[in-house]
């Protein structure tokens, strides 16, 4: 925590995680501007808003908020976009590009499930405690540490803070795997199961760094060559790409993009093109493969 910057974002949804964050932010000394996206899902997130507000005023700090438009369908993936793409226009607005996030040993072990689920291949290894996404620089303070203990935190300064009913919603893939997949594993297979996916997490990490070098100078280009992509084994092609994806800010990437931007390589007609998240396009021309983007509309900040 003494590492993170003085002038920084924290969001902070009201949870009891990104609560206890913002206090340790400012136990540490740090004057973070509370950023808080309300995507609108339940009756009662204008009072998580409201309460993020009062929360932020009471440290003496600044508040930025914001909320989505009509929520159309309810996706995590879409609603973690939506939220890191206002986060984004908030380090412009404040010139601030370091963002403190919540996410405990908990989270990691989740996200390592559920990228586990979708076939993240290789790139499952849930979550890094910094890293660079869309131009914000995250950092994740608690990432290493059990729930108990935010929990402990939270009693011993008296902290308060709002229950997020959504949580225990089934229809959520993370949900099922908190309430469903974790508990199963835990009973039938081993109770030491979280700890065990968290050094798994620990190991992949360290080495997805050491792979990451190998292939750092072909993903640091604008664009990647065809014929150096087509040269190379499979393994490392997939690893090229999804750095230079990564790179280039392109959010939530998954095996079939990768697939995808790879396969534009065997194409021999220019001006192919694939579509990926947040508005970029992969473009096959003059031997090289490049990326375009469309803006997408975006709703106002409130302060």
């Amino acid at each position: 925590m003494e590492n993170l910057p003085v002038q920084l974002l924290a969001a902070v949804s009201g949870g009891l995680d990104s609560c206890v964050l913002l206090d340790a932010l400012v136990l540490c000394g740090k004057h973070p501007t509370v950023v808080h996206y309300d995507h609108g899902w339940r009756s009662d997130s204008r009072e998580d808003a409201a309460f993020v507000g009062q929360l932020a005023a009471s440290y003496g700090l600044p508040f930025l908020e914001e909320k989505g438009g009509s929520p159309g369908i309810k996706s995590e993936g879409a609603a973690r976009n939506r939220r890191y793409e206002f986060f984004a226009r908030a380090a412009r607005t404040t010139g601030c590009s370091d963002l403190a996030l919540g996410h405990h040993a908990e989270d990691q072990v989740e996200t390592l499930l559920l990228q586990l689920l979708r076939g993240s291949g290789s790139h499952a290894r849930g979550m890094r405690e910094s890293e660079v996404r869309a131009g914000l620089r995250l950092h994740r303070p608690f990432l290493w540490l059990d729930r108990s203990q935010v929990r402990e935190h939270a009693r011993v300064r008296g902290l308060h803070w709002r229950e997020d009913r959504s949580n225990d919603d089934r229809r959520y893939l993370r949900n099922r795997i908190r309430h469903e997949l974790l508990p199963f594993l835990e009973e039938r297979f081993s109770p030491h199961v979280r700890r065990s996916l968290l050094r798994f997490c620990r190991i992949r990490i360290a080495e997805e760094e050491w792979m990451t070098e190998l292939v750092r100078k072909e993903a640091e280009g604008n664009s990647l060559s065809i014929a150096d992509l087509g040269h190379a084994p499979l393994g490392r092609q997939r690893r090229v790409v999804h750095l230079w994806l990564r790179r280039r800010g392109v959010p939530d990437i998954s095996l079939a993009d990768v697939e995808s931007v790879r396969g534009l390589a065997c194409g021999e007609r220019n001006g192919k093109e694939y579509p990926l998240a947040g508005g970029w396009h992969a473009v096959r021309k003059d031997g090289a493969i490049s990326l375009k983007h469309l803006a997408l509309s975006c709703a106002s900040i409130n302060t």
